[in-house]
């Protein structure tokens, strides 16, 4: 029974999201059909990859019984190559600055609708894969892997923005990717959008968790 600890409300949360995302994508349709721009396209691109942690996870889930420690921490290291994108369409707010009068207006909401839902799907695949790592090893391990999730995703948006990089560059690029990280330690931007992102999603994660457990 434990290891559906958190199923009796997932598939409503889940459903909420979806309606987000389909909010979202709407918007996007909204403006591929009367305003004839195609600009913004990537974003779904964007929200898909945000989903991946969260499928990771509902994976790991449903397998749990039968996930041995090493296949926890493989499954666990996918899921990190994933999340930052979660985090990511905040940066997207960057392609505002084309944009005038209405149009300005619609685009605020539709990269911020975007950005929330993508945010959330992040927030929630982190709360339940930390109670995984609780079940699979112990809380002392499974705060060290929220801690290090949240450190690594900041870096990540600033190697998602800044330097172009993104999750599939692990498999196809992986020397250039950790040439670059070797040689960004002393990079001020990736300093700075490291600690801040980080911070900035470890509070916002900290609220969602509170609200979790309100009840408690």
């Amino acid at each position: 029974m434990k290891a559906y600890l958190f199923s009796n409300n997932r598939n409503k949360v889940l459903f909420t999201c979806g309606m987000m995302s389909a909010l979202a994508f709407a918007l996007f349709l909204f403006e591929a059909v009367f305003l004839h721009n195609l600009s913004s396209f990537g974003l779904n691109w964007n929200l898909f990859l945000a989903w991946i942690p969260v499928f990771i996870v509902l994976y790991m889930n449903t397998q749990n019984i039968f996930l041995s420690k090493k296949k926890t921490l493989i499954y666990s290291l996918l899921w990190l190559l994933f999340f930052p994108n979660a985090p990511y369409i905040i940066t997207d707010l960057v392609h505002l600055s084309p944009y005038k009068g209405n149009s300005y207006w619609h685009h605020q909401i539709m990269i911020y609708t975007y950005a929330f839902v993508s945010l959330i799907c992040g927030l929630l695949s982190l709360y339940w894969i930390q109670k995984i790592w609780t079940r699979t090893f112990n809380p002392r391990w499974s705060i060290f892997f929220t801690l290090s999730s949240i450190l690594l995703s900041g870096y990540g948006v600033f190697l998602g923005r800044i330097e172009r990089f993104n999750s599939w560059d692990f498999f196809t690029h992986p020397m250039a990717l950790l040439k670059y990280v070797l040689h960004s330690f002393s990079n001020s931007t990736a300093i700075l959008m490291t600690v801040e992102f980080s911070v900035f999603i470890g509070i916002a994660y900290t609220i969602l968790y509170s609200l979790i457990h309100l009840n408690d």
